[in-house]
């Protein structure tokens, strides 16, 4: 197994949107590839001694892992890699450093497998209602705590014409939890990339997409995603002090199952009875 790190520095002028368009297709071109068995990424946390580090400090990082040299080298001189960086780099400022290394701190630790990839999920259905009414349901994200029955509560804690950063309070089988969400909107194309600031108890990352599609004047076909992995196991073995990684994984994996039915089902529902309304009117 070798291991592929990118370390990357963004230019202030790249957004998060951009960024996450970058990882985002980064990541289907790798595991796309079949050389590739899993990628990962994520922000760089600061620390205050990052304001006077010497050298380059990155806002971004990125690790993908393949079976061995030979399968690293053959991606690496795959022409759609080449054409994913000039493609960036003529859109885009960032700097970038790599290493290639063998796993290097031996974390075969009670609960933890190196079998820990990010999950991708998506789902779909169809509203009989136009995509801007559709649309409208998606960005009101106060509104969620009412047409989402686990939803308890949202608060906006910050918001522009491109973007939302809301704390969401949610029953999560049976157990109240808190975490804080940022939803980058896109309403040229009706999508909001979404990801976990401050992350739900037992999860390591959690982000993706509401795609609102227009089929016809007058229906909407409505995709959610979902890139997700839990939390890694602490010191005794277990994911927040509770449950395996294997029985944490499991656990997650049902609730977005679950959850992302339910979610496609209460947008559909107040979307329609909202066309319906207007069309009465």
């Amino acid at each position: 197994m070798i291991i592929h790190t990118l370390v990357y520095r963004f230019a202030d002028s790249v957004d998060e949107r951009q960024r996450q368009q970058f990882f985002s297709e980064l990541e289907k071109l790798a595991l796309g590839s079949g050389l590739v068995t899993h990628f990962g990424y994520g922000p760089h946390h600061r620390l205050p001694v990052d304001d006077h580090a010497r050298g380059m400090t990155a806002n971004a990082v990125a690790q993908f892992v393949c079976r061995d040299l030979d399968a690293l080298r053959a991606f690496s001189e795959l022409p759609p890699v080449h054409e994913h960086i000039n493609a960036w780099r003529s859109r885009i400022e960032y700097d970038a450093a790599y290493a290639n290394h063998d796993e290097l701190l031996g974390l075969a630790a009670p609960g933890f497998t190196k079998e820990s990839p990010m999950h991708h999920t998506e789902h779909t259905v169809t509203v009989d209602a136009p995509v801007a009414t559709v649309w409208d349901v998606l960005v009101d994200v106060e509104g969620y705590a009412r047409i989402f029955p686990p939803t308890e509560d949202v608060t906006i804690l910050e918001e522009s014409p491109g973007h939302q950063i809301a704390r969401l309070v949610v029953d999560v089988n049976g157990e109240v939890q808190s975490w804080i969400s940022r939803r980058d909107i896109d309403a040229d194309r009706h999508v909001i990339a979404y990801r976990q600031l401050e992350n739900a108890p037992m999860m390591g990352y959690m982000g993706g997409e509401w795609r609102a599609l227009s089929i016809d004047e007058h229906t909407t076909q409505l995709v959610l995603t979902h890139d997700f992995k839990p939390r890694d196991p602490d010191a005794d073995g277990l994911v927040a002090g509770k449950f395996t990684y294997d029985k944490a994984d499991e656990m997650i994996k049902a609730a977005v199952e679950r959850n992302s039915v339910a979610d496609l089902g209460a947008v559909k529902e107040e979307a329609e009875k909202l066309a319906g309304e207007g069309s009465a009117a």
